[in-house]
């Protein structure tokens, strides 16, 4: 899954670059999506860099940003998935998107109904209503806005059609989705949830970014990923632990 256990640095450069490819091939409005993550306080910094980059690339394009729910390992109980998709619709307030992208309370069991859904959006409504904007964290200089700005910047330049851009930008490694089993992707950038929440890189691959973009972290075993992967469901549900 992408949304999950990928630093927001890359879900911000890959939204990004998206955005690029439609609108050099002729869309005229596009939207820009983020996935919600373990730390709120990245989260928001995650969406002020999205919204600085769209503003740089795409000062002609229509565009509105979106954030989707949790899309990881959803908790199994009732009131912990409400209480995730609260914090989705928080973010969604605070940050500014125009849209979100709700998950239901039977994520982790079915296919949700429809009064699964129609439950969903009247959380998420009332959510929202209890929140407000916030100002935003500064931009140029946090982690997430730099390390998206050089892993974007780097693909643009590879080729001038974005679209071979993209594939040489995978073929190489200089994008890289930890985790990802996809044949087209790398596989050697890997990433760790610090002791603050944060999601960061404990290897960078070939990705463009600094010496310093990795963080310290032991090697990740099989047991630590399943523990990262469950992490969220554990904080949601009660009596579970980070």
């Amino acid at each position: 899954m992408l949304g999950q256990l990928c630093p927001p640095s890359m879900l911000v450069a890959i939204s990004v670059l998206e955005g690029v490819f439609f609108a050099r091939h002729g869309l005229r409005s596009v939207s820009l999506s983020y996935a919600q993550q373990i730390s709120p306080a990245q989260d928001l910094e995650a969406m002020a860099a999205l919204r600085a980059l769209s503003d740089e690339l795409l000062p002609d394009v229509d565009r509105h940003l979106v954030v989707y729910a949790y899309m990881g390992v959803y908790p199994t109980s009732r009131s912990g998935a409400l209480a995730l998709l609260e914090a989705a619709a928080r973010l969604a307030v605070e940050s500014g998107a125009a849209r979100l992208i709700v998950k239901t309370a039977a994520e982790a069991h079915r296919i949700p109904t429809i009064a699964d859904n129609v439950e969903a959006l009247e959380t998420a409504a009332r959510a929202a209503r209890s929140a407000v904007r916030l100002p935003g964290p500064p931009v140029t200089g946090t982690e997430v806005y730099e390390e998206a700005h050089a892993l974007v910047h780097t693909v643009l330049g590879l080729h001038e059609d974005i679209g071979r851009a993209l594939l040489l930008a995978f073929r190489r490694g200089l994008l890289d989705i930890p985790f990802c089993l996809h044949p087209d992707n790398a596989g050697r950038a890997r990433s760790f949830i610090d002791t603050d929440g944060r999601l960061r890189w404990s290897d960078t691959g070939r990705l463009p970014l600094p010496g310093t973009a990795v963080a310290s972290a032991r090697r990740l075993t099989s047991a630590d990923l399943l523990t990262a992967l469950t992490r969220v469901q554990r904080t949601y549900d009660p009596g579970g632990t980070r």
